[in-house]
């Protein structure tokens, strides 16, 4: 079970958190509302921000970051993004002084694929496109091979709407597990893929099958009235975790469904407030969460785990 929710600090309406991370000395976060585009925290002085940075094109700087998502199991004190669709940078930090380096670590190379949701490996870069339609999950892409876009699971496309927005989601991937994660927003579905595609396996969450409400047209889903399930994703070396929404109006608290990356499911949390993103720290002890408070801004809230 989540030990009870411990706020360690909010924010007023001037910012909106959308992103976060946790590395072995420090709290990340994303802003989209404010030119202080990252703000970075020590764990050990979470009252006042650490480091942070302004909005700059500069090469160095970050303009619209987003974190990648795929495990980096060995690194310390270092997070990964991409920003503004093109370049993937590493963050570097150094707890002794409290300095952070930003570095480029590539270019992309994807020209106008505008995308969330990045996972980059050795080989390729993994990602969602913004603007969806198909009903593929996800796709790969190598600058020499190009896309490779990947099917959805065939038992989860008899039971959908034809509407693209039904497969809306979000993956995680684990390149030493050789497995991707995809967790449906609009129905209770995870379904987990080797990096070259080919599906592992799909695991329902709950008895009961969620499925898209369509409006007036069988063609088109209701996004306003239907169900929101999985809403967000974040991985560990051992686990997935996926954030459950269960409403339609995000009123509800939220889940957080624990998987191993084989697709075993081990745990389900109940929180005690809903959630917007999370993160794990990378020896599963902890969660610490981003959550909407009742004066119209966010809560920066820690939660310590039981065994699995």
């Amino acid at each position: 079970m989540l030990s009870e929710g411990k706020v360690l600090f909010s924010k007023d309406d001037n910012c909106y958190l959308y992103d976060l991370k946790i590395t072995d000395n420090f709290y990340l976060f994303l802003d989209e509302k404010n030119d202080t585009v990252l703000r970075i925290y020590e764990q050990d002085n979470i009252l006042q921000t650490s480091i942070s940075s302004c909005r700059s094109s500069e090469k160095d700087k970050l303009w619209k970051p987003l974190f990648t998502k795929e495990i980096h199991a060995e690194t310390e004190d270092i997070a990964y993004l991409v920003d503004n669709n093109t370049y993937y940078k590493a963050i570097t930090l150094d707890a002794n002084n409290s300095n952070m380096k930003i570095n480029t670590i590539k270019p992309l190379k994807q020209r106008n694929m505008f995308s969330r949701d990045f996972n980059i490996t050795t080989k390729e870069t993994f990602g969602i496109p913004i603007s969806r339609d198909t009903k593929c999950p996800f796709y790969f892409f190598n600058p020499d091979s190009g896309y490779y876009w990947v099917d959805p699971s065939p038992a989860l496309e008899k039971k959908m709407p034809n509407d693209v927005f039904s497969y809306t989601n979000t993956i995680c991937l684990n390149e030493s597990q050789n497995t991707i994660v995809s967790a449906y927003r609009f129905t209770n579905h995870v379904s987990f893929y080797g990096l070259d595609g080919t599906l592992k396996t799909t695991v329902k969450f709950g008895e009961t099958p969620v499925i898209p409400i369509t409006t007036s047209d069988p063609n088109k889903i209701d996004i306003r009235n239907t169900s929101k399930c999985f809403t967000y994703i974040c991985g560990t070396a051992k686990y997935v975790y996926c954030l459950y929404e269960g409403s339609s109006d995000f009123t509800n608290q939220s889940k957080i469904v624990v998987f191993q990356w084989d697709g075993k499911h081990i745990n389900t949390w109940q929180a005690d407030r809903n959630l917007q993103a999370i993160a794990v720290d990378k020896n599963d002890k902890y969660i610490l969460a981003i959550s909407r408070n009742k004066n119209d801004g966010q809560d920066i809230i820690r939660y310590y785990l039981s065994v699995h």
